[in-house]
């Protein structure tokens, strides 16, 4: 069995997920402890690690990805969005591609997998639309109005960029790169500073396009919808379902909904974690065989980021 030693910065709730990801995976490993109070170049037992962690406030992922950079021969895993101030860009650069990954955990759940599936069993044809609904009502909550989530010099891009950069990521894993980006932020409750609603039209390069809406004022509902020339896939939040084919009529000669050839019931909580012991699973893996991640995965993640800013790559 493989040992390495593993450091966290950062020690929120989403660290404690991971950890626990980690504690059930065939691997020895010990914690090593990062020093909030003194400057992470004279922290030799951080630099001495396998493994980093970096699952700390937005604002705060650009200093840290900067100087890990210069001074970490190791691997490095970051929470999405990789940095929340367009100024702080010039990070794609300096990171090496080989070492650096970023948690953009959609890439690797259950929606993927099930498209593809349903690819493979029936004539879909390309697919020309997302449209994605994604809300719960978290800046009503006490504990929103105290999170640096909601405070716009620490999350300058509100829910975009906690909330919308996943189905912005998933949109450029499924559609690929962006040629347009339209983006309207707004602050619906005014529970904080920070932008708590957004919508997002994204034309991708073959022509395809998405539309994002994501929001932290406005009821909770979850919603993804697939669509290809031929059929559909929906997401309810429960339960995936493939429509075909396109050519269903109904007695009249109108055309009606497709019949629901395949299904699969997977509750949103149970989707995410899966996707995210993924995403954790394929890190650890490379990273223990000390192999490159497909430099592919930043060019994508810098896509989903400018698109994060309204912007698209050049």
């Amino acid at each position: 069995m493989q040992h390495v030693s593993i450091c966290f910065i950062g020690n929120g709730s989403h660290a404690e997920r991971i950890k626990m990801i980690i504690s059930n995976m065939e691997i020895s490993y010990d914690l090593v402890e990062y020093d909030r109070a003194v400057d992470i170049e004279q922290q030799a037992n951080v630099l001495n690690s396998d493994i980093i962690f970096i699952i700390s406030p937005n604002n705060t992922h650009a200093n840290y990805l900067e100087n890990l950079s210069k001074f970490y021969k190791g691997y490095v895993f970051c929470e999405k969005p990789p940095i929340n101030k367009f100024g702080d860009l010039e990070i794609f650069n300096m990171i090496d591609p080989c070492r650096f990954f970023f948690g953009f955990n959609h890439r690797y759940s259950e929606i993927q997998e099930f498209i593809f599936n349903a690819e493979e069993l029936y004539d879909m044809g390309d697919m020309v639309n997302i449209n994605i609904h994604m809300s719960y009502p978290f800046s009503v909550k006490e504990a929103y109005k105290s999170s640096w989530k909601s405070n716009v010099s620490n999350s300058p891009c509100g829910v975009v960029e906690n909330l919308g950069i996943h189905y912005i990521d998933l949109s450029v894993t499924l559609l690929g790169r962006i040629k347009q980006v339209s983006l309207n932020s707004v602050n619906i409750n005014k529970s904080g500073s920070a932008a708590d609603t957004a919508t997002f039209h994204l034309v991708h390069e073959g022509g395809a396009t998405s539309q994002i809406f994501v929001s932290y004022s406005t009821l909770a509902r979850e919603s993804m919808y697939f669509s290809f020339e031929r059929g559909d896939v929906s997401y309810n939040g429960s339960e995936f379902n493939t429509y075909y084919p396109r050519e269903t009529f109904g007695k009249n000669g109108l055309s009606i909904c497709p019949p629901i050839v395949l299904t699969k019931s997977i509750d949103s909580e149970l989707l995410y974690y899966q996707s995210l012991h993924n995403c954790i699973n394929y890190f650890i893996k490379i990273a223990l065989s000390n192999n490159c991640f497909n430099p592919d995965l930043i060019d994508k993640a810098r896509i989903s980021t400018l698109a994060m800013f309204g912007m698209v790559q050049d």
